[in-house]
């Protein structure tokens, strides 16, 4: 079963030892965590703390946001890596059908049993489990996921004796499980359990300074599988992107560029008419005049968007580090205290 010892956040990392520093990126298959953001920073420094070990890790935040690439990332940097990876959306198994899906059965343990089954846990046996929506579960499945976290042994249906399985558990949930608790709708114990290291990702409107270095990695990613060259993003696509809410987060955006990719006349850009309609209105309304009215308050904006990095605000207003800073002492702001 899991490693369960709590990780110290002051333990030294393997190679990303300085909180000043941005982490390095990830590339599992193609898969990465995308961004320079404060958040997408912390997001890695924790995989890299976490790698070495079998800590049971719980992924939280919104539907969308790529739980499901950071539990690629903590499977594939963690001593079960030759193992296998395999996930199970909790949402989707009806309550009766909870017990064969995740232990298994034997032949013959019911009429259409024509085959034995080893279940998930059976079949994650020496890698990784990955209850995606663990949030959905019902009180009697949390109950029989629990005990199998805490002895280490599953009863398929139809068997006599228990087998052993050896897992690493990684949950994601985009339910806020303390409150879930609170309101007795997740067992407490089994929370305990699973939220023994937490990774927590804010929605993309919360890291506005991501949206550029995703949106481009999105095309890269997008052009390989349609086996095109990957387009060119225009500043008006760009402020139409940035002014989105994002309910539907890095999956949303994600859509929305293919849809730029496969609809759009112009193969070698990417503008914000080529993008879904309430996109295009948005830009077309949002758009900011150049230059700004309000220089001062325009660059401030820009920072607190930001979450106060410099590099992020720079590039979000299209101009380089040295510019920025130019720009702020110009309109007598001191860069160090900002």
């Amino acid at each position: 079963m899991p490693d369960n010892r709590a990780i110290d956040e002051r333990a030294p990392l393997a190679f990303c030892d300085s909180k000043s520093r941005p982490v390095p990126d990830f590339v599992i298959d193609g898969h990465r965590f995308v961004g320079a953001s404060d958040a997408a920073n912390r997001i890695r420094r924790m995989i890299c703390r976490l790698s070495g070990t079998s800590a049971t890790t719980l992924v939280e935040g919104p539907t969308g946001t790529g739980k499901d690439i950071v539990a690629l990332l903590l499977h594939r940097n963690s001593p079960r890596a030759k193992g296998p990876l395999v996930p199970i959306n909790c949402a989707a198994i009806p309550d009766t059908m909870i017990e064969g899906e995740m232990f298994g059965y034997e032949k013959g343990a019911f009429s259409s049993a024509v085959r034995a089954y080893p279940g998930k846990f059976g079949l994650a046996d020496g890698g990784t489990l990955f209850l995606d929506e663990v949030g959905e579960l019902s009180l009697s499945a949390q109950a029989k996921i629990l005990r199998a976290l805490e002895t280490g042994e599953v009863f398929s249906l139809g068997s006599l004796r228990p087998r052993r399985c050896s897992v690493r558990v990684v949950a994601a949930t985009n339910r806020d499980l303390v409150k879930e608790v609170a309101a007795g709708r997740f067992r407490s114990d089994l929370y305990f359990r699973l939220a023994v290291v937490k990774i927590e990702i804010p929605p993309l409107r919360d890291r506005r300074g991501d949206i550029e270095p995703i949106t481009r990695h999105l095309v890269d990613q997008i052009a390989a599988q349609l086996d095109c060259p990957a387009p060119h993003i225009d500043a008006d696509a760009l402020r139409a992107l940035k002014a989105r809410a994002w309910e539907g987060n890095v999956r949303e955006l994600r859509n929305a560029l293919e849809h730029a990719m496969v609809v759009g006349e112009d193969r070698e850009r990417i503008s914000a008419a080529d993008l879904p309609a309430p996109f295009a209105a948005a830009s077309a309304e949002e758009r900011e005049p150049s230059p700004p009215l309000n220089p001062r308050a325009h660059l401030l904006q820009a920072i607190r968007a930001c979450g106060g990095s410099k590099s992020d605000a720079a590039r979000q207003l299209n101009i380089s580090r040295t510019t920025l800073y130019r720009r702020l002492q110009r309109e007598g702001l001191d860069p160090a205290i900002l």
